[in-house]
């Protein structure tokens, strides 16, 4: 998913390291692995600091890479990760469990007292301190960044909130009201249920190695000589499952052995892999995670482009790292007007701008952000990026369509309207080119083959690919 069709998202994702992970902390560590002993109280001042700045827009992927540097202690930076990610995650539940206790709406108060006033009621309640623990050190970071007025705001509406049993988050408050409702009218109930379970939990690290630089075996042993733990993908014959320490931070990651994306967006690049000597065209490439893949192939070249000027400057950058030299290019262009010539692309990539409801356990302010008409919005566009992109497609050539979104409307929907308007392109089932990675992914509707990664069931983003071929008469 790109996020072309909304600029203030431009630097949504750190170029560094592809299809970043935001539910993933500068030291490759997941929540559940953070038990510092005595965290330093700056790490919760500084967790309220980066709630603030994320609710006035920033990126929490991009805050934790670069704030967590200032704490020496790996425990530290674990626990700002666990602090930061846990509240964000459960911030919807979290506000419905302060809202009796803030006279006049929380909406008046600060971003720094909402983040700190969410941050104690988390720890206290998603992370399990003791709640006279999590009041105290909460004040007193409130009372170290902003001084003792707003600390003591905060104090007032804990001790409230903590004075009886404290209520538990339900989380199904985690999303949008009026997301949740489509998503049971969609997928019903049970199925709902588990997709918000699945947003709240932390997203592993995936990884796909470089194939020119000795494969995913000899790029493991690399990683496990710095002391990160891994496994092979059961998927992906590039990939790599972080088990254990910081993948970022390593030797390998320096030499660009390996890409750093969602699994689900890995397999999107392998349903897009073009065959022997063909040209590719990824029409909305940033941040470049697939792009760089889809270079480790034998592909005549590949031409990546990006709208915003910015990330396509972090997006050269990527593929001038991390894949073959001479294989891929940057370009910035408009995916809807396309500077490329008809009929002369084997294969054409479009993972297209969409809402994100697909992300929310790796994007987690995602959800916060979200709007009931960015769909149909989205929709829009995809549709105008879809007809400029297929006559790109050469006879017998391939286009790929994809979103990291959950909505009808811009994944089946979308590929069925799209064969309506192009009767020129029959879809292909994703089994045929994937084979065995495939199994369990594979849906259909309306005659319609698609490749559907279940984030409530694999530890994937929530993605739907087609690939249609274009007729060779």
């Amino acid at each position: 998913m790109n996020d072309e069709a909304r600029p203030p998202e431009e630097e949504r994702r750190d170029a560094a390291t592809g299809d970043t992970e935001p539910g993933t902390s500068p030291t490759g560590s997941g929540e559940t692995e953070a038990r510092p002993g005595k965290p330093d109280p700056g790490v919760r001042a500084e967790a309220i600091r980066i709630l603030a700045e994320v609710e006035r827009g920033a990126w929490s992927d991009r805050l934790l890479q670069s704030r967590s540097r200032r704490f020496e202690d790996p425990r530290e930076r674990r626990f700002l990760n666990v602090l930061v990610l846990a509240t964000l995650r459960w911030q919807g539940a979290l506000d419905r469990v302060l809202a009796p206790f803030v006279h006049g709406g929380l909406a008046r108060l600060r971003p720094e007292v909402r983040a700190a006033l969410r941050l104690g009621v988390a720890q206290a309640t998603v992370l399990g301190k003791q709640p006279a623990i999590a009041g105290d050190t909460t004040v007193s970071a409130m009372r170290a960044l902003g001084g003792p007025r707003p600390a003591g705001l905060v104090n007032a509406v804990l001790r409230q909130v903590f004075s009886g049993d404290v209520p538990e988050p339900d989380p199904a408050a985690t999303i949008p009201a009026w997301l949740h409702r489509r998503w049971v009218l969609r997928y019903g109930k049970e199925r709902t249920e588990r997709l918000v379970q699945a947003a709240l939990r932390p997203a592993r690290p995936f990884l796909v190695a470089r194939p020119d630089r000795g494969g995913r075996e000899a790029i493991a042993d690399a990683l496990a000589r710095e002391g990160v733990e891994t496994r092979p993908a059961r998927r992906h014959p590039w990939g790599l499952v972080v088990q254990k320490g910081a993948p970022q931070l390593t030797e390998a990651f320096a030499r660009g052995d390996f890409l750093l994306v969602d699994e689900g967006a890995a397999l999107v690049a392998s349903l897009a892999m073009p065959a022997d000597g063909q040209a590719v065209a990824d029409l909305a490439a940033a941040p470049g995670g697939k792009a760089a893949i889809l270079a480790q192939g034998e592909t005549a070249g590949i031409v990546a482009l990006e709208i915003f000027p910015r990330r396509a400057r972090n997006l050269a950058a990527l593929l001038a790292e991390r894949a073959p030299a001479g294989k891929a290019a940057a370009v910035v262009a408009d995916a809807t007007r396309p500077p490329l010539p008809a009929e002369r692309f084997g294969t054409v990539l479009l993972d297209a701008p969409c809402s994100g409801t697909g992300t929310f356990r790796r994007r987690p302010e995602k959800r916060h952000r979200v709007r009931p008409e960015d769909i149909p919005d989205c929709a829009k566009r995809q549709a105008r990026m879809l007809d400029a992109a297929a006559p790109l497609v050469a006879p017998g050539g391939a286009l790929v369509y994809a979103v990291c979104s959950l909505e009808e409307e811009e994944g089946i929907g979308q590929a069925r309207a799209f064969l309506e308007r192009h009767p020129e392109f029959v879809p292909v089932d994703p089994a045929g080119v994937l084979g065995h990675a495939a199994d369990g992914l594979v849906a259909e509707e309306d005659g319609i083959p698609y490749l559907a990664t279940r984030p409530e069931d694999e530890d994937t983003d929530g993605f739907v690919a087609v690939r249609f071929a274009r007729r060779a008469g």
